[in-house]
């Protein structure tokens, strides 16, 4: 693949788990994820060694010092770089300190309705059963406080996911 910059600065989306962050920058060139447990972990040697990274969420891991700034200046430096239109990242943010160090962000989040259908998703792609229940447990709680912020949102509905949502409201073109 080519290196093609882009003119206009790039969307950078705050994504609920599970919603579909990594099939979108497998599919699409113009999309790239910034995974946060990339920035917010210090992983040891048998850590590192796990294949099926899905599987270490909800499991210990030391917490990185640089942590959450190391993963906000990340996100400015990609948004900074040109190389993608749109920027998938962590819902897992205090928001109102990301829009104070700077970062304009969407959020997009599954209604509480799509509680069964998440817990498939993580199941699906090998989380572990903690993780299954986090989902369970946080997405009327994570839903009600996406409500409160003040960013631009996108409601991703039963049967969606992140690219669906993102073409229904103009953000995504279809990539066939």
């Amino acid at each position: 693949m080519e290196n093609k910059t882009f003119d206009k600065k790039p969307i950078i989306i705050s994504a609920w788990i599970c919603a579909g962050k990594t099939y979108l920058t497998k599919k699409y060139d113009n999309v790239t994820e910034l995974p946060s447990g990339d920035y917010k972990y210090i992983l040891t040697e048998e850590q590192k060694a796990v294949v099926n990274k899905e599987s270490l969420k909800s499991t210990q891991r030391a917490i990185n010092p640089a942590w959450p700034q190391n993963y906000y200046d990340a996100i400015l430096e990609e948004a900074k770089n040109g190389l993608h239109e749109i920027i998938l990242i962590a819902p897992c943010m205090p928001f109102e300190e990301m829009r104070n160090y700077g970062i304009d962000f969407i959020l997009a989040y599954p209604e509480p309705a799509c509680k069964d259908e998440y817990k498939r998703r993580a199941r699906s792609r090998g989380a572990n059963e903690e993780f299954v229940k986090r989902v369970e447990t946080k997405i009327e709680t994570d839903y009600a406080e996406f409500l409160n912020q003040p960013n631009e949102k996108i409601i991703i509905q039963q049967g969606e996911y992140l690219e669906d949502a993102l073409i229904r409201v103009g953000i995504l073109k279809a990539n066939n």
